[in-house]
């Protein structure tokens, strides 16, 4: 496997390094540690809005300056993740699109989430946020209680396909660790405008086929060597049943999720479970993106 980990030299820095090489290590994964720093700008007098020769030679000594840098702080993380095998990037630019740029080589990317003020949030986001929003990659976020050990996961299901191949990624990567696994898949309470009888029945239908689909889940899990259990609850939507799970649990590592990836307008209008619950809970997160 190969892991991109983009690094801002912060205090997310250290506790995400550490969990990356946790994840690494039984994989013998490839790693690449991107740091990205903003260009260097020149801000001219206003008489004069022209730049001199030597004006462009300070900046390109200062951009280079920082460069390396960066790049010695990168060979000391390169230090704590031997004796896997990893590499460095430094380029210049804006962070999320310089991931976004590079994520096509990598089989997961790792980001850490910082705490921001709401005011902060609204004008500018995150990088983090904008990395989950348009990526078409596996992502691990780092928020919240740095875990120790991943031995109890949760699975977010909605019986999709991509809900499918989140929990198959993610059982692949787990797998050496052999967590607890709790399945989960929250039952919207919508009102189905069709006769009471006829809903009655619709219904509990419905309920038994999911049941049966998650008891089938279990048998596959517990076949892979996991110990599971299973859950469906009934909330109003599955952010806020997931989100009341996490409370009840807290002991949970790790909580493992599918996306859609939906684009364009659909993102703007619909938003996302997986973009709500990044700004909501307190836990680290694998999200796994299916573009549509």
């Amino acid at each position: 496997m190969k892991f991109l980990v983009p690094v801002d030299f912060t205090d997310i820095t250290n506790p995400l390094i550490r969990l990356v090489k946790t994840l690494a290590q039984p994989h013998e994964a490839e790693i690449t540690l991107l740091h990205t720093i903003s260009p260097v700008l020149y801000l001219p007098y206003p008489e004069s809005f022209g730049m001199s020769p030597l004006d462009l030679q300070i900046l390109v000594e200062l951009q280079e300056k920082k460069k390396e840098e960066a790049r010695e702080k990168l060979r000391g993380l390169m230090e704590f993740l031997k004796p896997l095998k990893a590499d460095i990037l430094v380029e210049v630019g804006e962070p999320a699109e310089v991931i976004l740029e590079k994520e096509a080589s990598y089989d997961l990317l790792f980001l850490g989430s910082h705490k921001k003020g709401l005011v902060e949030r609204i004008l500018v986001g995150s990088t983090t946020e904008k990395v989950v929003k348009y990526s078409r990659k596996p992502i691990m976020v780092l928020k919240g209680k740095e875990p120790q050990s991943i031995q109890k996961v949760l699975f977010a299901y909605d019986f999709s396909e991509h809900a499918r191949k989140a929990m198959d990624f993610a059982v692949r990567l787990l797998r050496p660790f052999k967590p607890y696994i709790f399945i989960l898949h929250v039952e919207e309470t919508i009102e189905i405008p069709v006769v009471e009888g006829i809903r009655d029945v619709l219904s509990e239908k419905y309920k038994e086929e999911k049941l049966k689909n998650l008891k089938e889940l279990e048998g596959m899990l517990r076949a892979e060597g996991f110990q599971v259990e299973a859950y469906m609850v009934e909330d109003k939507s599955p952010t806020e049943g997931i989100k009341k799970f996490i409370q009840e649990n807290p002991s949970l590592d790790l909580m493992v999720l599918g996306s859609r990836g939906l684009s364009g307008l659909k993102r703007v209008l619909l938003g996302s479970t997986s973009s709500e619950l990044l700004r909501l809970v307190e836990i680290p997160m694998l999200i796994h993106r299916e573009e549509v």
